[in-house]
């Protein structure tokens, strides 16, 4: 039984790691760019938001909205909406590259409502402790807010990544390649489901060793 997931597995050796590395290469760019503007966007709500500290209705409701409306749109159907402004912003709208943009978007969507309620969840009287010690507001942001809540916030961010890899599943779609297009084109329509399952684990294996990275990073990082 195992020697045919073995000869299954050399036979398509090289297109397994072509996958493999097409799928490292939409998530590598995609977590960045998460982790960057989903952080800046998070804290903006956090900031913006009702009784915050820098409160503006507007500003909240604009960048709550835009966010909403990216998470609501089934991800099959925003990749399809997304290829005219892949077109505009990298000039093609298929392939690996125009796979990152929809999948960027979708993670700093994501990070940023994550970054807002980990930050919601710290203790009310943080920010009074820090304005008695003399602390301005962007010294409370990051002296204080972001090293309180930075355990929860890498957590958020593993979450991330775990949606992204199962998003990046599906951007064969426009041609993105990466192991989930080849489960699902070599292997479920072609009725090779030993290769199709030799897929799903090494998937499950990078999820678990996305998960247990940000398990062991937060808890080095929290100091509560």
């Amino acid at each position: 039984m195992m020697s045919d997931y073995i000869k299954v597995f050399q036979h398509y050796k090289p297109e397994i790691l072509k996958s493999f590395l097409e799928t490292l290469n939409m998530l590598f760019t995609s977590m960045i760019l998460s982790l960057i503007f989903g952080l800046l966007f998070g804290i903006l709500l956090f900031a913006f938001r009702k009784d915050g500290i820098k409160e503006n209705r507007l500003y909240y409701f604009f960048i709550s909205s835009v966010i909403n409306i990216v998470r609501s749109i089934p991800f099959i159907l925003f990749i399809i909406v997304m290829i005219p402004i892949n077109r505009m912003l990298i000039g093609t709208g298929f392939g690996v590259d125009a796979s990152k943009v929809p999948l960027s978007i979708i993670g700093i969507a994501t990070y940023a409502r994550f970054v807002e309620q980990d930050l919601l969840s710290m203790i009310p009287s943080l920010y009074e402790t820090s304005y008695n010690l003399g602390a301005s507001k962007s010294q409370y942001f990051r002296h204080f807010l972001l090293v309180e809540a930075r355990s929860n916030l890498v957590l958020s961010f593993t979450s991330t990544c775990i949606s992204l890899l199962s998003y990046a599943t599906v951007m064969g779609t426009i041609g993105g390649g990466g192991l989930g297009y080849l489960a699902m084109s070599e292997g479920y329509h072609n009725f090779n489901y030993k290769l199709m399952w030799i897929l799903i684990g090494i998937m499950v294996l990078l999820v678990q060793v996305i998960q247990s990275v940000g398990q062991n990073l937060a808890s080095k990082l929290d100091k509560r």
